[in-house]
């Protein structure tokens, strides 16, 4: 007899999973965005399933429910008046109408100086500032020499100057320096304006920079004629209202005069003695049975109302796919709510007293907690966000030790240093806490968070 074959031909059990389940990873999976999207789409599709708007004011002139603040609706019909009334009388197209031509676009840093510049300067300028701003690194400095700008534009030093005047005026404290030295005086004059000072700290970085950066606070209060205890209470105030650059930023890929902004699927709430959390999407929108094929399906169910077979099987087809969809609609509601209330009674130390204070926490251990796969926790967080008490919004990943960014990690140990870490210092900070990183790199990721070296803090 062949073995081989024999082997061969023995039947195999094999593990499928059902629709049901299938249909919940798949929804688990998705981001509040692409929710919205499958719930869209759902709705369109499937007659059985309505959904009721949750905190929707309806519009003070029509009754139509509103977009945010707005009735698109009141909208198209004031821009067919207006459109009517600038074309004698002849009304656009239904499909000529967009509501999206009503949404600003967003506006660039530079974009703003140059329409502030064009506003505060002569016309003669404009050609100046616009070539000034195009001279603006990603950190806000102005890396090329005034003079050789003058002799590239054919114009006189002094314009030169009198336009980066206005630009380091009307920009953000510090755009527009050469370096940073001037960055820090701009800044303390913006400060002197709204009554924030130091009697100090502008002789200091101005006169002994180079000593400052050193820590030689004796020297500084021994030339200055002051006591050493006010020379640490300016460098206080420097670490406390000026930042070495003008622009932050959190990476090389991000445009600093862009904001990305993020909607939390969860909220922790304070409450003093204890924390809470709220699924968000829970209170954005509330799906629901459709009453009528809800009432036709309990009554064909019972037998109080007579329809023809294909009438019966759009209900039944329809009203199970709604219960279906209603049913994961609830259990990923319900699996996000129990991940975060595992997160908060695991993580309670970090959410409140930050990122030093993590504990060691893994996506297994979750599901441990929780009784259910690994893989469901992961799918469970992907995609999503969560607000801090602090208002921070991270991802869930955050709360895992092994997904921590390097650069929190850094940020935190300079907020909390009692006195300043050398690169090599916070290198040696990591290890202990797992992260095998070199100085250089330490060194990088704190100049791109925009933190001086140890010498200048």
């Amino acid at each position: 007899m062949d073995m081989t074959m024999g082997m061969g031909m023995l039947p195999q059990q094999q593990m499928k999973a059902s629709p049901a389940l299938i249909a919940l990873n798949n929804m688990l999976v998705l981001s509040t965005l692409e929710l919205q999207q499958l719930i869209q789409q759902e709705l369109e599709e499937n007659p059985a399933l309505d959904q009721l708007e949750v905190d929707e004011s309806p519009c003070h002139r029509c009754g139509r429910p509103l977009q945010g603040n707005t009735c698109l609706y009141c909208l198209h019909e004031d821009l067919r008046l207006a459109e009517a009334e600038r074309d004698d009388g002849l009304p656009p197209s239904e499909e000529e109408f967009d509501p999206l031509i009503t949404v600003a676009a967003p506006v660039s840093l530079q974009e703003n100086l140059q329409r502030d510049l064009n506003i505060a300067l002569p016309d003669s300028e404009h050609v100046i500032a616009h070539y000034l701003l195009g001279l603006l690194n990603r950190q806000g400095f102005l890396e090329d020499a005034l003079a050789d700008v003058a002799e590239r534009l054919h114009v006189t030093l002094q314009r030169v100057e009198k336009v980066l005047h206005k630009m380091q005026e009307l920009g953000p404290a510090g755009v527009g320096a050469r370096n940073v030295q001037e960055c820090l005086l701009i800044q303390i004059s913006r400060l002197e304006q709204v009554d924030i000072s130091n009697p100090h700290i502008r002789s200091i970085v101005t006169e002994h920079w180079d000593s400052l950066g050193e820590h030689r606070y004796g020297v500084i209060a021994q030339v200055m004629g002051i006591t050493y205890e006010e020379v640490v209470e300016a460098r206080e105030f420097m670490r406390r209202y000026l930042r070495p650059f003008p622009l932050e930023r959190d990476n090389d890929e991000t445009n600093p005069s862009e904001t990305a902004y993020l909607i939390p699927d969860v909220i922790i709430h304070d409450e003093g003695d204890s924390l809470a959390i709220e699924v968000v999407e829970s209170r954005r929108f509330y799906l629901r049975l459709n009453p009528l094929y809800q009432d036709l399906s309990r009554a064909v169910h019972h037998g109080q109302e007579e329809v023809s077979t294909e009438e019966r099987e759009h209900l039944r087809t329809y009203v199970s796919r709604a219960r279906l969809f209603l049913t994961n609609m609830r259990q990923r509601h319900e699996t996000i709510r129990r991940i975060a209330e595992c997160l908060i009674e695991r993580q309670e130390a970090f959410l409140r007293q930050g990122v030093r204070h993590l504990a060691p926490l893994t996506r297994a251990e979750v599901a441990a907690m929780i009784d259910v796969h690994e893989s469901t926790v992961s799918r469970a967080m992907a995609h999503k966000y969560v607000q801090l008490p602090n208002k921070e919004i991270v991802p869930f990943s955050h709360f895992f030790t092994a997904s921590l960014s390097v650069k929190d990690v850094i940020h935190e140990l300079i907020t909390h240093e009692k006195t300043p870490l050398t690169d090599q210092e916070i290198v040696e900070l990591l290890e202990q806490r797992g992260f095998n990183v070199a100085r250089r790199t330490v060194a990088k990721y704190r100049t791109q968070l925009g933190i001086l070296p140890s010498t200048l803090r």
